[in-house]
């Protein structure tokens, strides 16, 4: 029966492949699988639909006070796992003009991730709003979505600092965020699997990757992303099978 939504069953909803890959193979192995929120959803047709991203690190960020300029960030060392390598290229400062709030400011942390369908798809990024952790973050991932079937981009955490007297403290195994897919029948569910890197999957990805740093609006590329896009992007790894 459906739900008061209109979505289906989790125990009965049809199953659609999509499928993740480390956006880095350096320390790969470090970071988790995404995994469903809930895998067996009880009833509970929200859960079911949610994806988990966790932090595969240590981490412990602070701002520059109100009225301090230049704004800045630092890394509290001696509770941060990472090394100071791994985190210049972790972790950048949103420019004071691309902020969505000049007074409030914003950093943006690389979840080393993306997501690969091959059915008509919808992601949205969301703050891990269901994790305790997260009630005593600093400010909250500013959400979004992108058409997913044609631009796999890694994943970023653009995080709002509105309390600027709180430092951002994660812990290995934290929610990040979370995310869902929005596919064209709703009451469908992600069937999560590890992605096999392809010769097709990564001639797509060139096309994609870094276009922002081109121009900022990256709208009027979807299109031809899609008319460029191979018929088959996602095929799911065999662990032991030969790169192809």
């Amino acid at each position: 029966m459906p739900d008061a939504a209109g979505n289906g069953c989790a125990a009965t909803a049809p199953r659609i492949p999509v499928g993740w890959r480390t956006s880095s193979p350096q320390a790969a192995l470090a970071f988790i699988p995404p995994e469903p929120l809930a895998t067996e959803s009880g009833g509970d047709d929200l859960l079911s639909r949610l994806v988990r991203i966790r932090a595969p690190y240590d981490l412990r960020l602070r701002v520059s006070p109100p009225g301090h300029k230049p704004q800045g960030f630092a890394r509290i060392g001696k509770e941060s796992s990472i090394s100071e390598g791994a985190f210049r290229g972790l972790v950048t400062p949103i420019a004071p003009h691309a902020q969505r709030r000049p007074d409030v400011m914003a950093v943006q942390i690389a979840l080393n991730l993306r997501f690969i369908t091959d059915a008509p798809c919808t992601m949205e990024l969301m703050p891990p709003f269901l994790s305790a952790n997260f009630r005593r973050w600093p400010g909250p991932i500013v959400s979004g979505r992108f058409p997913l079937t044609d631009w796999p981009r890694p994943l970023n955490a653009v995080i709002e600092w509105q309390d600027r007297d709180r430092d951002l403290v994660i812990k290995r195994g934290d929610d990040m965020a979370y995310v869902r897919f929005h596919f064209e029948d709703p009451a469908a569910l992600p069937e999560i699997v590890e992605a096999a890197d392809t010769p097709a999957l990564r001639r797509h990805l060139a096309r994609i990757d870094d276009v922002s740093s081109v121009g900022r609006n990256v709208r009027p590329m979807f299109a031809e992303a899609a008319a460029r896009r191979p018929a088959r992007l996602l095929v799911p790894k065999e662990i032991s099978a030969p790169a192809w």
